[in-house]
């Protein structure tokens, strides 16, 4: 059985002594001061359960003071009672707040999902124009490359891109050729390398011409307009002299990538898919 005794021990710093005081000063009779100390605890729980009735609010509060539990009731006021009273006041306003903050985060972050969406469905012009002329999916490896990247020790032969040659990707001044991240087929590099052109650094790399010929490159990362894409340089201009004849504007082109054992180097090859002049698909 619950007794005054019993509550001595409560720790709830100078108000539950306050309010114990109050009570003993009205009556001695401990089981009328112990029915006087419940009643005032409860009826601040009272009121907080008819407001959130009325205001909708479905949720269960439990407010705690210092350890002690608040229990519905009635009684007069005192000190310990406005204490938790607004105590309650700045509990459902934080929680209004967090609830705000957590509604306009999720609004947020459904309008960037939505967006994300928005921008998958959107179709890539580019890959459109390689279906329509009978590019997609993209054309295997012929035999012949097949063939010259075995003989240099390659393996896991993988497609990057498929991308039509620009005026830029000829220009002598240029002297390079791009390949925009997000046409980008595979993930063809390994985590260090990627690391590496993050920070401004050059790989170098077999590159399998078209006339199948084998160059030496060097592949970094620049930012190009808004976006980032992958760049074959330094040695990038004798290779479209020596392949005039594929490399023309509009002519389409696949870049592979293929890893050279035992170090596991990178190399690549670029095949010509589609002539830019007469359209003539190469076998």
């Amino acid at each position: 059985m619950l007794t005054l005794k019993g509550l001595e021990n409560v720790d709830d710093g100078d108000s539950w002594k306050k309010l114990k005081k109050e009570v003993e000063a009205v009556t001695d009779d401990e089981s009328q001061r112990l029915s006087k100390l419940t009643e005032i605890v409860l009826e601040g729980f009272i009121k907080r359960l008819a407001k959130e009735h009325a205001t909708g609010n479905k949720k269960k509060m439990i407010i705690e003071t210092k350890g002690i539990k608040r229990c519905p009731g009635s009684g007069s006021r005192s000190s310990f009672q406005e204490e938790n009273e607004e105590y309650m006041i700045r509990t459902q306003k934080k929680q209004k707040t967090g609830n705000n903050d957590n509604m306009e985060k999720k609004q947020k972050t459904n309008k960037n999902n939505e967006k994300k969406q928005n921008q998958k469905k959107r179709p890539d012009p580019i890959v459109a124009e390689l279906t329509a002329l009978g590019l997609e999916p993209p054309p295997d490896m012929p035999e012949a490359f097949k063939n010259c990247i075995e003989n240099l020790g390659g393996t896991e032969i993988m497609l990057v891109i498929q991308k039509f040659i620009q005026v830029s990707d000829l220009d002598p001044r240029e002297n390079r050729l791009s390949m925009t991240e997000n046409q980008v087929i595979s993930k063809f590099l390994s985590e260090a390398e990627d690391e590496r052109l993050g920070k401004k650094q050059s790989i170098e790399a077999v590159f399998v011409e078209p006339c199948l010929e084998v160059s030496m490159l060097r592949l970094t990362k620049w930012r190009i307009g808004a976006g980032w894409s992958y760049v074959f340089k330094s040695q990038w201009g004798k290779i479209v002299k020596k392949n005039a004849d594929s490399l023309k504007p509009k002519a389409v082109v696949q870049v592979w990538s293929f890893r050279i054992e035992p170090e596991s180097k990178v190399g690549f090859a670029m095949i010509k898919v589609r002539d830019g002049e007469d359209g003539h698909v190469i076998n």
